[in-house]
């Protein structure tokens, strides 16, 4: 199928979608009602999991740029996890229930060069990658469970278990979301894959180490395996060696895996508070607080090496329900082989700042991507910042929809100077 069909699909079930929502404000998932999920409807045992997800991303730039345009671009992917634990209380588990095969395969298509096109160095979709089928994922991995000790070995991206952290997931800009921008060359970055292995302690429910091993002179021949033409550098050779440090505690900001604590006013829901007289609960959006430090090495120079690290936190500024703000960033000091050897960035996502919208997003962020003048493409400008807005709304708990808006200052990617691009667009996700 050509990429265009692919695309003309992916259009035709978006505005289908929309259609099918009158005036877009639906309201929330009832608590009581059970969400279509395939397990269920394909009637699948309980010791399988299996999710199929889309993302997609159309995008056009009305101001600034090097031309006034826009693009589409699609993920799909479907996620199988196979485990005797996968129904049972991780505090009954035998050794056995420890255990279990992962599978991930993903589908990209659409224009992957659309920054390009408008003088952009970095993505502004987060799903801008080389078309074609990928294999993100074959492992057999012993999950630590309510134990010390996590093993997983096999076909593996670094994220999520590397570098990623979950708030950064509602961003739609490349460089917001994900990974904070680290392009080192080769790093099998999802839905980059390489053969690797990781080890993961856990010596207290507050704390965890990990340490993971890649071979990056795999990354490319794993990328081409299923018909993709990555945009990677052929010929790297070594491996690319990650140790991590997770802290994660309500004293950062409050249990996402557990109801957030709300008072139902009669112009509808508030911030809990001491004097509420009608206390009640929905569904927390919102990621724990997680503090995440770590660092990067190889034994290939074309690699290099570099540290990250990020925090998760309540802000305790009383704005919606509830809310958390990021900081984060990346460094590495081998600026003849980065071209971006520096992020920096930060935000702030509040959920339910509309009282009758109690599980929607407003979404915030910004970031600068510095430059080398020492590493290809050899840019002349010192950086690229960028700026997003957004509000993600709760159809329910298989659909999502995001209105994005983003502002890129001091565009880089082209040889002449690019005025600032003002770009908006719709992240649509659909989740089985």
């Amino acid at each position: 199928m050509t990429q265009a069909r692919w695309q003309r699909r992916g259009l035709g079930l978006a505005l289908a979608l929309l259609g099918a929502l009158p005036g877009l404000q639906p309201r929330p998932a009832r608590a009581d009602a059970a969400p279509f999920t395939l397990q269920s409807a394909l009637k699948l045992p309980d010791w399988i999991n299996l999710q199929v997800a889309f993302s997609g991303e159309p995008l056009f730039n009305p101001v600034g740029g090097l031309t006034a345009t826009g693009a589409w671009v699609q993920q799909g992917s479907i996620d199988l996890n196979i485990s005797t634990g996968l129904s049972r209380d991780q505090q009954q588990w035998r050794e056995l229930d420890h255990w279990g095969v992962n599978f991930n395969l993903g589908h990209t298509t659409g224009n992957q060069l659309y920054n390009s096109e408008i003088g952009a160095v970095f993505p502004l979709q987060q799903v801008a990658y080389p078309p074609g089928f990928w294999l993100s994922e074959a492992s057999l991995e012993r999950n630590h469970g309510a134990g010390w000790l996590g093993l997983k070995a096999g076909i593996l991206s670094m994220n999520p278990d590397f570098i990623q952290v979950p708030i950064l997931n509602l961003y739609v800009h490349s460089s917001l979301n994900n990974t904070l921008n680290i392009v080192n060359t080769d790093l099998p970055i999802n839905p980059y894959a390489s053969p690797g292995a990781v080890v993961t302690l856990r010596p207290s429910d507050e704390f965890k180490i990990r340490y993971g091993v890649f071979d990056i002179g795999s990354t490319y021949s794993v990328a081409q395996a299923l018909g993709v033409q990555p945009n990677l550098a052929e010929g790297i050779y070594g491996s690319a060696q990650v140790l991590q440090l997770d802290y994660s505690s309500t004293r950062l900001a409050p249990d996402a895996n557990l109801p957030m604590k709300v008072c139902n006013q009669t112009y509808g829901l508030v911030r809990n508070h001491p004097h509420c007289e009608r206390p009640t609960t929905v569904s927390n959006q919102l990621p724990g607080g997680l503090v995440r430090v770590g660092g990067i090495t190889s034994t290939d120079d074309a690699t290099g090496e570099g540290v990250y690290g990020s925090v998760t936190l309540r802000s305790g500024l009383p704005i919606g329900l509830d809310e958390r703000v990021w900081f984060g960033g990346a460094y590495s000091p081998n600026r003849s082989v980065d071209f971006s050897p520096t992020f920096v960035g930060g935000g702030m996502v509040v959920q339910g700042v509309v009282r009758h919208r109690p599980l929607d997003l407003l979404v915030m962020g910004i970031g600068r991507g510095g430059f080398s003048n020492e590493a290809p493409p050899f840019l002349t400008s010192s950086y690229e910042g960028m700026a997003e807005l957004g509000y993600r709304v709760m159809i329910n708990e298989s659909l999502q929809l995001q209105p994005t808006v983003q502002w890129i200052f001091n565009p880089s990617g082209a040889d002449q100077p690019v005025p600032g691009i003002l770009a908006a667009g719709l992240r649509i996700d659909l989740n089985f």
